[in-house]
């Protein structure tokens, strides 16, 4: 039972929060991640609605025969040419041998699949009677700790600087979620490796469950070794990439199978995967935050500017980052993420990017106290 003072300092710090949160918004910014709908993004649509010769009833042909004729069973392998393109896609940065992920499943977003791991993780320690635990590092996606909490597992979480002290902390049947590139500041985290190598090591057993949504948001290279044997689970999302948020496209790969996601195979969008499949084959994996990066780089000029920050260009392309001031303000308080000794200031800088790109968009940003779950 809250007292009422307890009461009175969170409904104070909401206050605050919420005053934070406003201005940002009058500077078109966000602590929210937004995805970025870019003309490439729109014209990809255009295509898979209107790809084909317009018929005498003025239909879209093509498009409409994607959904016809379900008995004939050929909408069933359509989920299996989006995940052999986003191989395709993403192997210049992302190693893995597909034959150790037997499973795969087309979702919604990675937030389906991730919700689906946890509470079948959940269900799973019933069956086997022991006691199931979550970590994640401090900072992490919000969406990690929040399914866990739904399902009634304990989540734990550490410093990311230090990730030895933590790997003593794991359990045999545990699980660690985490996000490369990471959700925490924007970065491509260099130590990903070790930490699997020496987690394999210690306790080969538990298992790590690899959030590759940012995968694709990168301008310079860099690599993620997906095929470690701790690695129980791989997922994957266009919602940030491809600025395609609402339509909802991602999947999941897995070295076990996932009944709850057995009819996917069949319950699912025909029209989200094509419009993946059709960006993965007109841009690479790097190009579109190569193309924009200039536009990254402009923006956080104008932030510094307006917000009196130092935010440097994050390696995801819609990011600002910047470390603290010895002597942070509310403000900078406010947009901390991680854990001490490596706490960043971050910034989403979206709205204010999809303005520079095209001066019709609106960039005023509606300021919330809290967003829970953001894929």
């Amino acid at each position: 039972m809250k007292t009422e003072r307890q009461s009175i300092q969170e409904n104070e710090a909401m206050d605050t929060d919420l005053h934070l949160s406003q201005r940002l918004a009058e500077s078109n910014v966000s602590k929210i991640i937004y995805a970025l709908v870019m003309p490439e993004t729109e014209q990809v649509i255009d295509a898979v609605l209107d790809g084909s010769e317009v018929d005498r009833l003025g239909g879209r042909t093509k498009f409409h025969h994607l959904f016809r004729e379900a008995w004939t069973q050929k909408q069933d392998a359509i989920h299996e040419g989006f995940f052999i393109k986003w191989r395709s896609w993403v192997a210049p940065i992302v190693h893995f041998d597909p034959k150790g992920f037997p499973f795969c499943y087309p979702t919604a977003g990675a937030s389906e699949a991730l919700r689906e791991a946890i509470h079948a993780y959940a269900a799973n320690s019933r069956k086997e009677r022991f006691v199931p635990k979550i970590h994640v590092f401090e900072g992490e996606y919000e969406g990690f700790a929040a399914y866990a909490a739904a399902a009634g597992i304990e989540v734990q979480s550490h410093g990311r600087q230090d990730w030895q002290k933590a790997v003593d902390t794991i359990g045999a049947k545990d699980q660690f979620y985490i996000s490369q590139p990471s959700g925490i500041d924007g970065f491509v985290w260099d130590e990903f490796d070790s930490f699997a190598c020496e987690l394999q090591r210690r306790t080969p057993t538990a298992e790590i469950m690899l959030d590759l949504t940012y995968v694709g948001c990168v301008a310079r290279e860099f690599r993620v070794n997906a095929d470690h044997p701790n690695i129980g689970s791989i997922f994957l999302s266009l919602s940030k990439p491809a600025g395609v948020y609402y339509h909802r496209i991602g999947g999941m790969y897995s070295r076990k199978e996932y009944p709850g996601l057995f009819g996917n195979k069949w319950f699912k969008n025909l029209c989200s995967l094509s419009i993946g499949i059709e960006f993965m084959s007109r841009f690479g994996v790097q190009e579109l935050p190569c193309k924009y990066r200039p536009v990254q780089q402009q923006v956080i000029h104008q932030v510094n500017q307006r917000l009196g920050l130092e935010l440097i260009a994050a390696d995801i392309f819609l990011l600002g980052v910047g470390g603290p001031s010895h002597s942070p303000s509310d403000l900078e308080r406010y947009l901390l993420r991680g854990s001490k000794g490596e706490q960043k200031v971050r910034v989403c800088l979206t709205p204010l990017m999809a303005h520079a790109i095209n001066p019709d968009l609106n960039p005023s940003v509606a300021a919330r106290y809290y967003e829970r779950i953001v894929d």
